[in-house]
């Protein structure tokens, strides 16, 4: 196997598992009515422990140099508080207030917010077609939660503003840790920022106080989501960067809105309109042309530095 197709697989195995574990998180939320706040706080606190025992027994590096100066532990802990929990907990209280599809849709618009903070901040100039993109994403959005009825919405208000809140966290997830990324590695940041939220999660609903029927089954879900959806689809989507570029990896990493709209419609029998299908599309298609434009001056993200992703 050669090394791009490696990397291939390796970011669509890391997409596929995002946009699952997106399924089995809202089975928890529907048939256990699991909390997002207890959810998110034991996914945090374990996916961040094995994250850094790979990045330290694995990938050979010290996990405690960021807290070798004040200003990158002061950084570190703004990113976990405002980054990680934000795009964290906003995602999985979207699925609790409208559904996996929903929810990792919306945050996979992030890429465009990120886009306009660039050109906000002069970090690059506007482009007509990155612009027509910006509000074909919008609109697209506009027929998810509208289904094309602008008197009245699919989902909740509340659903909407949280996932919006979500891919807007998402922008900051993707910005702040920049200088922090380049001095320590992704799997070390990211390990930490999760292990912080987790620990601060334990305030709010302690991991020790799940609220709900713990069953054979329930276990499995979460294990599931901790093992497969958020450890192993981090560190598989870390992996593929070696070998392809993170506009290759973007395209791999739209698995997951994909896969969690046709889970959607096989495991909770949700129905589709035609108008959301055609946002759906609409969103997926802009953000991918804009994330993977190699036009001079165009961006470069990586879709899937979230997690929700």
């Amino acid at each position: 196997m050669n090394n791009r197709i490696k990397g291939i697989l390796l970011a669509a195995f890391g997409g596929s598992m995002w946009g699952i574990s997106g399924i089995f998180a809202q089975s928890l939320f529907t048939q256990y009515t699991v909390s997002s706040e207890w959810l998110v706080g034991t996914r945090l606190l374990f996916s961040g422990i094995m994250i850094l025992a790979y990045s330290h027994f694995i990938q050979k590096e010290n996990i405690l140099m960021p807290f070798s100066k004040w200003q990158t532990t002061l950084k570190l802990l703004f990113f976990s508080l405002f980054g990680m929990i934000g795009v964290q907990y906003l995602f999985y209280k979207g699925i609790e207030l409208s559904n996996a599809s929903t929810a990792t849709i919306l945050q996979f618009s992030a890429p465009i917010f990120v886009y306009a903070y660039m050109v906000f901040t002069g970090e690059k100039q506007a482009a007509i077609k990155e612009i027509i993109l910006v509000f074909l994403t919008f609109f697209g959005v506009l027929l998810i939660v509208t289904n094309g009825d602008l008197n009245k919405m699919s989902i909740s208000p509340m659903g909407l503003i949280i996932g919006i809140g979500s891919a807007l966290a998402v922008t900051f997830y993707s910005i702040q840790p920049r200088s922090l990324l380049e001095e320590f590695g992704s799997t070390v940041i990211v390990g930490w920022g999760m292990v912080f939220g987790g620990v601060l999660f334990q305030f709010v609903h302690p991991v020790w106080q799940p609220g709900f029927q713990v069953t054979i089954h329930s276990i499995i879900l979460l294990l599931l989501i901790i093992v497969f959806g958020t450890s192993l689809s981090f560190i598989a989507y870390f992996a593929s960067l070696r070998y392809i570029s993170p506009s290759l990896a973007s395209i791999m990493t739209a698995l997951e809105p994909l896969l969690a709209a046709v889970l959607s419609v096989v495991v909770f029998k949700q129905v589709f309109g035609i108008f959301e299908m055609l946002g759906i599309a609409i969103v997926m298609l802009a953000v991918l042309v804009l994330a993977t434009s190699k036009e001079p001056d165009s961006l470069d993200i990586p879709l899937q530095f979230n997690e929700n992703n």
